[in-house]
């Protein structure tokens, strides 16, 4: 059984990033683990008040979310009627980054899934604060970003994007070998390079990662780098018939950077596409 982790904050992104992760795991048994954190309100909330009365904040604050998640657990239920599912709810003061890593750790957490933004971000940006902040601090965990409102359709073709600079390992291949394995999906490696010869580490790296991902039959496209790499996987995006896209988050690649400056002008493509950021594994 997988356990899936939904962070919400109520929004209707927030749900449809839960609906998609339903129908992406539809035949596989699956706990899903709605948590919202309430956080920031006891911040502000307490910072204003009578420390004395922190308490009763507190135990209120629980009390709404806690009903809040189980209005969300009973409509998912209701949309999506599957036996091999089955949900909890959890309400916390906790940041949410932190109780997501302690879930991670405690459930043996699988996948997070969140939306590309909440209620509060403006239209025009690709990601909101909380999924900026979520890439940098989830730990031991994929962490799956569906763009907003993405209505699901079958994954059949994910692009796996690296440079092939360092070793890969099994462990963290395989959440995304678990979700091609389970929706037949095919894996096209899309490697963006400034010059058409890799170097002798990176052929190595190469073969060592088509032996990895052998089972799943991937496809090798090299792309040319003449500028940014991200300039040339949009361009490969806005051409090919892709469903999802995945990187490893390396320590200094440039993942977070890019959805910090990105908007949907300027990389459309990335706002239509779910993305499956893999944890390094040491």
């Amino acid at each position: 059984m997988k356990t899936i982790i939904i962070p919400t904050d109520f929004s209707k992104n927030a749900y449809s990033a839960f609906f998609y992760a339903t129908q992406l795991f539809a035949a596989e048994k699956c706990k899903f683990i709605i948590i919202h954190s309430f956080e920031s309100q006891v911040t502000n909330l307490t910072s204003r008040i009578d420390i004395g009365k922190t308490e009763a904040i507190v135990t209120e604050l629980y009390d709404t979310t806690e009903t809040k998640c189980e209005e969300i657990k009973h409509k998912i239920i209701l949309d999506c009627d599957n036996k091999n599912h089955s949900y909890d709810t959890i309400a916390t003061s906790l940041t949410l980054s932190s109780a997501i890593n302690k879930l991670i750790v405690k459930e043996s957490g699988d996948y997070v899934v969140m939306g590309s933004k909440g209620s509060t971000a403006a239209r025009d940006i690709l990601m909101g604060s909380n999924t900026l902040s979520m890439i940098q601090k989830i730990k031991n965990a994929p962490l799956l970003i569906i763009p907003q409102e993405l209505d699901f359709t079958p994954v059949k073709h994910i692009a796996f994007a690296t440079g092939f600079k360092r070793a890969y390992s099994k462990k963290e291949l395989q959440p995304l070998v678990a979700i091609s394995s389970l929706n037949n999906a095919d894996i096209k490696v899309v490697h963006v390079n400034e010059r058409e010869n890799m170097s002798e580490a990176q052929q190595t790296n190469f073969k060592q990662l088509f032996k990895l991902l052998k089972s799943e039959k991937p496809e090798n496209t090299l792309l040319l780098d003449e500028g940014e790499t991200f300039d040339a996987i949009s361009y490969y995006l806005s051409t090919e018939d892709i469903d999802m896209v995945s990187m490893i988050l390396y320590k200094h690649n440039a993942i977070v950077r890019l959805f910090r400056e990105a908007t949907i002008k300027n990389i459309a493509r990335y706002a239509e596409i779910p993305f499956l950021i893999l944890p390094k594994v040491d």
